[in-house]
């Protein structure tokens, strides 16, 4: 993809950290910790804010040099600034995200930091190199950005991808037109998207919305384009492969609640969902069917919970029979009262007394499992190779 490009610039602005939150101070640290390798890299969009306001996941474009040995790159940086690692997610070919807890116990805070080595959707592989991602890029106080021209086509395809045009993504876009000065500065295999983005940059949200299917069919083929026969072949089964990595190593936990229900505020909840995507409540008992979905759920980022307190009384036997088939990771109870049935499960058991020391409990747990994912190997990141 051959863009005209800008010089590139050195984030050396210095910057005032004084009233960083944990996770932000955190954000900054990484940029830093990114700064001192000497590698080309990009923060690729929602940068405006950073690193005082983190909207959602950071996502970076990094050379494969970096992605082979990520692992252990995140690893050593989580134990310099005192954070923990909770999550790891092998999202794809050269795709991985990590979230990282920080803060003092009872004020835990989360950022998930996104990377991969060229940008690609599930049905469109290889569709902006990383050298193109970072050519020309951008300093930005203490990190980089893409220059507008990339910056504008990587969010229409992801807008393309997710099928989630908006008035605020089209105000985006017509923010990038207006930073580029040169007429033809879109490549020819890119002009069947002109029309969208000039529409977009109008904030014309029904016309690109409803150009979304064809210019969706395009994008895939485009994506087809750019792999050869072999390429497409070594993906499929990498893909294969991540897929049973994913299968193997737990990114959910279950969790037998022997308490109520409302003992959980929803504050604490929500924070959790940065570290888990799905959240169940079981209140009934199942055979194995609902057993096989919830041993899915548990690899599939799921955070369940088995009530099990005295106003759900069917919920022993379901206790029972997920910690026999080795689905259970820990009990949570209050008060300090834990009925001699669930004792006898054998589980690790947290008498909480705060939705603090509740999310600490269960971090601890998925962050053991993190641990042992991460030392098992055999994914992209581990320090292997390819």
């Amino acid at each position: 993809m051959a863009f005209n490009h800008f010089d590139d610039g050195s984030a050396s602005v210095p910057k005032d950290e004084t009233a960083l939150s944990p996770r932000s101070q955190l954000v900054s640290d990484f940029f830093d910790h990114m700064n001192a390798q000497d590698l080309a890299w990009v923060v690729m969009n929602n940068y405006n804010g950073l690193p005082e306001i983190i909207p959602s996941d950071i996502d970076f474009s990094i050379p494969p040099s970096l992605f082979y040995r990520l692992d252990a790159f995140i690893n050593d940086f989580a134990v310099q600034v005192g954070a923990r690692l909770v999550q790891k997610l092998w999202h794809g070919n050269m795709k991985c995200a990590y979230i990282l807890a920080t803060g003092p116990k009872g004020k835990r805070e989360f950022v998930q930091l996104d990377f991969f080595t060229a940008f690609s959707t599930k049905g469109a592989p290889a569709l902006i190199a990383h050298d193109d991602l970072v050519a020309g890029r951008r300093a930005m106080k203490n990190f980089h950005v893409p220059r507008p021209e990339i910056e504008l086509v990587f969010t229409a395809m992801r807008r393309l991808f997710k099928n989630d045009w908006s008035a605020r993504h089209c105000a985006r876009i017509s923010e990038l037109t207006d930073q580029i000065s040169e007429a033809d500065w879109l490549p020819e295999s890119y002009q069947w998207m002109r029309p969208t983005l000039e529409a977009a940059g109008r904030e014309d949200v029904a016309l690109v919305r409803a150009r979304r299917t064809a210019d969706w069919a395009k994008l895939r083929k485009t994506g087809r384009r750019n792999l050869s026969f072999g390429q497409r072949v070594a993906n499929t089964a990498l893909q294969t492969k991540r897929l049973a990595t994913r299968l193997r190593d737990e990114t959910g936990q279950l969790i037998i609640l022997a308490a109520p229900r409302s003992s959980l505020g929803s504050a604490a909840l929500d924070t959790l969902e940065l570290v888990f995507h799905r959240r169940v409540f079981v209140d009934a008992p199942g055979g194995i069917g609902l057993f096989g979905k919830l041993a899915l759920l548990k690899r599939r980022k799921g955070l369940i919970f088995v009530l099990a307190g005295s106003e759900n009384p069917n919920g022993k036997a379901v206790a029972k029979r997920l910690a026999k088939l080795g689905l259970a990771d820990q009990i949570l109870h209050a008060n300090g009262v834990l009925d001699r049935d669930l004792l006898g499960l054998g589980l690790p058991a947290c008498d909480f007394t705060s939705d603090a020391s509740a999310i600490e409990a269960i971090m601890t747990v998925q962050a053991a499992k993190t641990e042992k994912a991460v030392a098992r190997g055999g994914t992209q990141t581990s320090g292997s190779g390819q």
